[in-house]
């Protein structure tokens, strides 16, 4: 029996290495998969095992093999650290039932952890996750060691150059040869490596990359790109006078940026730049989707342009069937994640920073700082803050009641004019300024989200959540 119930979060199981994420629950989960596999209705075609630069990670994808091998499941173990968009593609590309991604993400350098990716590439919804917590209690792991397994049972397979082919005939390069950029590329130590730099070898752009190492403690800081980690970053992209700066997260399928002065440039708003691409250079159409915890310029690009919105909650996976289902135009998330028409239904931090680079390009901008004041011009100088906090579960309890019995009616003077309780709370003001408070799904933490017209009041709109926990 399992003694710590393990738990699937907005985009898989996370936990601290040597406290709940431990080799032995590494293979609870694992059979837990198998289970699941094998009480499918055809023969198990096969799983991919990808892992990041985390400590310990190629051990934990290891251990995860070992455990498929022993329950007769095909198994591709990747040879190397590799993005988790490039483990998502090779899935689909290969036709198999699934991939396994040893990676904690963005978070800190303590924490691991185990995503499932679908056969198309997309990461697994609650409905399979919900069966996989349930199996774990009731099962008992096998385990084989690597060398004395069938070699029946291992597959040997392209991962990275499918996939590096695939964004090569996805973006469009006369576009990204016509106007010069000095661009660059920040990897947080992950495993983004130089893959933007490589693919763009032979055009006129000016590149460089940092961060690249293989270090996991990651420097001290969580491989996250919000503004807290990138003082680095601003003074790499000051020294290099960058046009763009491109930062991916810690498995590479988050994107952030910097525009030519320096400014954090949320992912919406990356959205919105690439969305216009699309429409006007590509002559593509489709629905926008933005997570609940989105900025508004979303909403009202989509109103100018009569493109359909939807709204979900926060959580990739509840936009994964819009882009599965080919409706949407590009899906974001606040956190960094870009899916995009056409390519697998997952986050891409690489893709999407070729794409924002062809997009700037394409509509005609010389610079990013140029992209961000039409955004400005076009949508509104709205400003954007989110504030994470610890809580404690009394603190938990108290502040939901708070917030159901007596709401705020007005923030920083304007009056609340709609609740919104799609995922978390979320008041909305006259003027489109907006508060969510909201428990993260991976981590202890509760966020609280913020826009306004001011980058003041977008901060004190935070505070407010704040204090509203703290009281």
């Amino acid at each position: 029996m399992n003694p710590s119930p393990i738990k699937f979060g907005t985009d898989g199981w996370r936990g601290i290495i040597a406290d709940t994420f431990t080799f032995d629950n590494v293979r609870l989960v694992t059979q837990a998969v198998a289970d699941w596999l094998l009480a499918q209705p055809h023969p198990p075609r096969g799983i991919l095992i990808g892992y990041d630069h985390r400590f310990q990670s190629p051990s934990f994808a290891r251990v995860a093999a070992e455990v498929l091998l022993a329950n007769h499941i095909p198994v591709c173990l990747a040879p190397e650290p590799l993005p988790t968009p490039a483990i998502s593609f090779a899935v689909r590309h290969h036709n198999l039932n699934g991939g396994i991604m040893i990676t904690a993400s963005h978070n800190p350098p303590e924490w691991n952890g185990f995503k499932f990716k679908t056969p198309d590439g997309a990461s697994a919804d609650p409905e399979i996750t919900t069966q996989f917590e349930a199996r774990i209690a009731t099962t008992t792991p096998s385990s084989t060691p690597l060398p004395s397994a069938p070699k029946s049972l291992i597959l040997d397979l392209p991962i990275l150059q499918p996939y590096l082919e695939w964004l090569r005939s996805f973006v469009h390069f006369p576009t990204l040869r016509s106007r010069p950029y000095r661009l660059l590329m920040d990897s947080m130590f992950g495993v983004g490596k130089t893959y933007v730099q490589d693919l763009l070898r032979d055009t006129p752009h000016t590149i460089k990359t940092i961060r690249t190492e293989h270090n996991p403690s990651f420097c001290g800081i969580a491989p996250e790109p919000v503004p807290q980690n990138l003082n680095d970053t601003i003074q790499a992209a000051l020294a290099f006078h960058a046009d763009l700066t491109c930062i991916t997260d810690g498995d590479a399928d988050r994107l952030a940026a910097l525009d030519s002065r320096t400014n954090y440039l949320i992912t919406p708003r990356l959205a919105v730049l690439i969305a216009a691409h699309l429409l006007k250079n590509r002559g593509l159409s489709g629905a926008m989707i933005k997570t609940v915890s989105c900025s508004v310029v979303v909403d009202r690009f989509a109103r100018k342009f009569h493109l359909p919105l939807h709204e979900k909650p926060v959580g990739f996976k509840y936009i994964v069937p819009y882009l599965r289902s080919g409706e949407a135009l590009v899906g974001t998330e606040e956190s960094g994640g870009l899916g995009i028409r056409g390519h697998i239904p997952e986050r891409d931090g690489i893709l999407a920073s070729l794409i924002l680079l062809e997009a700037l390009i394409g509509l005609g901008f010389s610079n990013s700082a140029d992209a961000a004041d039409w955004l400005d011009r076009e949508f509104g100088a709205l400003r954007y803050h989110r504030l994470d906090a610890h809580y404690s579960p009394e603190q938990k309890h108290t502040f939901l009641t708070r917030l159901k019995t007596s709401p705020p009616k007005e923030l920083l003077g304007q009056p609340v004019v709609n609740i919104n309780t799609t995922d978390g709370v979320k008041f909305i003001c006259a003027d489109d300024s907006w508060l969510l408070l909201r428990f993260s799904g991976t981590e202890p933490l509760v966020r609280f989200y913020a826009e306004a017209y001011s980058p003041e009041n977008a901060r004190a709109l935070t505070e407010i959540g704040l204090n509203l926990l703290n009281s």
